[in-house]
């Protein structure tokens, strides 16, 4: 029996020996399965861990927003309560919303959604207490009721005259669980749909094919994964920075004036603009179907320059780079979709801002010829002839010893092409290496390209 045993273990590996397509189709069967769902369980994870990010950064925005009504209106509770209505109405994941005084040891709502509890002292003060530790942020505790995961979430305002006010919102992440669980079982599903692939992908194998092929197909397609998440984190760093600047500005402003408004504003501008690039990068599989939507209308390109320059500015300043708008001071009316125009703007700025270490980037606009073209122009280190030709090819970054330890997935200006002409315009470049750099973009007057 035992010999039996070891005969047909010996038949085995001689087979594999000669065909050694069965060992890789075993692999495939097994190993593979194993390594998309631990990649599938770390891209969640990750998915999740940034989703928790930007739902704290959201709430913080709201205290931080709601402190600057605050000051504002002089902590005037009838005003208070007004905007406690207009701002829960907004967000519908908001169950209770407070504004609370610290009045000789007790605290007191003045303001509430719930009216019941104006000027009744509150029992449980510790939560308030702890909110009073940190004067500069947003504190928040996590509870679960019915086994629905609470977030209970504390903001400090400190009065003209020294008097504590802490605003306390408590928000339901149900739907953003349910949101999470949803993807979980569609990714947990299209696995199971992989494996299957998988399963008949080697039995194929087996039979008419070689492993060698399969093997570089398939670390193609982990590369191409690969290449994707970096390029999601390339186009969130901007926006994200413009985010976190202005709210710092709103935060250390002690007085109510209307550049906090400015600021506030600016804060909710970048805000949507960031929810909006992420959409556009989910749906960057349609730019080459042709099912990206743009919605064209008439804009001002010289207003939309101006808004450009103002948000990227502070990044200019760290590199001591002057970023300067000309040809502005008259306007050019132009047709396209303004949120895809500034995108495609804000990709060129933030790239020449990423090669240039000094002197000057400039964004120039001027009519020629029943057009209007729009140049950036830097003083980097230029591009040479032979790339400026694959400038505009995905996943294409320049290759020099200048450039090493600049990151980028190489697909920010690829996808500033589609959107360029998916608003009927064109784009080129015209460079002198280590002299600088000029992108042309050109928009004929008067087209109107229409949204699919």
């Amino acid at each position: 029996m035992i010999s039996r045993a070891l005969y047909a273990v010996e038949q085995g590996f001689a087979y594999v020996r000669k065909h050694p397509q069965v060992l890789f189709a075993l692999l495939l069967v097994i190993v593979l399965p194993l390594a998309f769902l631990y990649s599938g369980n770390q891209f969640l994870e990750a998915g999740k861990a940034n989703q928790e990010k930007l739902q704290k950064d959201r709430i913080g925005m709201l205290h931080d927003v709601f402190a600057s009504v605050m000051q504002i209106s002089k902590f005037d509770a009838a005003l208070i309560d007004e905007e406690i209505d207009e701002l829960a109405s907004l967000n519908q994941d908001i169950s209770k919303f407070r504004v609370v005084r610290f009045d000789g040891g007790e605290v007191i709502p003045i303001a509430a959604l719930d009216e019941s509890v104006i000027g009744v002292p509150e029992d449980e003060i510790v939560s308030y207490q702890s909110a009073a530790v940190r004067l500069d942020e947003s504190i928040i505790f996590e509870f679960f009721v019915d086994k629905v995961r609470m977030w209970q979430s504390f903001r400090v305002v400190v009065a003209p005259d020294g008097t504590l006010y802490v605003i306390m919102t408590e928000t339901s992440q149900e739907s953003v669980d349910s949101h999470l669980r949803s993807n979980q079982q569609s990714a947990y599903f299209t696995l199971a749909l992989i494996y299957l692939f998988v399963l008949a992908i080697a039995y194929w194998h087996i039979r008419v094919t070689d492993y060698r092929y399969l093997y570089k197909k398939a670390e193609a397609a982990i590369k191409t994964k690969d290449l994707f998440t970096n390029m999601i984190a390339h186009e969130l760093r901007a926006p994200l920075t413009a985010i976190r600047g202005y709210a710092s500005m709103t935060t250390e402003s002690k007085t109510a004036t209307e550049e906090s408004k400015k600021y506030a504003h600016r804060i909710q501008e970048s805000a949507e603009r960031l929810i909006t690039v992420v959409n556009d990068l989910l749906e960057v599989a349609r730019i080459q179907s042709g099912k990206l939507k743009v919605s064209p209308e008439e804009i001002d390109l010289s207003q939309m320059m101006i808004k450009v320059s103002d948000e990227l500015r502070s990044l200019a300043e760290e590199k001591h780079i002057d970023l300067i708008c000309t040809g502005i001071e008259e306007p050019h009316p132009i047709i396209a979709d303004p949120v895809r125009l500034q995108q495609a703007l804000t990709n060129l700025v933030s790239n020449a801002l990423k090669y240039t270490t000094q002197g000057t980037i400039e964004m120039s606009v001027e009519n020629k010829l029943g057009a209007v073209e729009l140049r950036v122009k830097d003083t980097g280190m230029g591009i040479s002839a032979s790339d400026q030709k694959k400038l505009f090819a995905p996943f294409f970054r320049v290759q020099s010893d200048d450039v090493s330890e600049i990151t980028g997935t190489g697909l920010g200006m690829w996808i500033t092409r589609q959107l360029i002409e998916l608003m009927g315009a064109t784009i080129g470049v015209e460079s002198i290496k280590g002299v600088g750099t000029h992108v042309v973009v050109t928009i004929p007057v008067g087209s109107k390209k229409s949204s699919n």
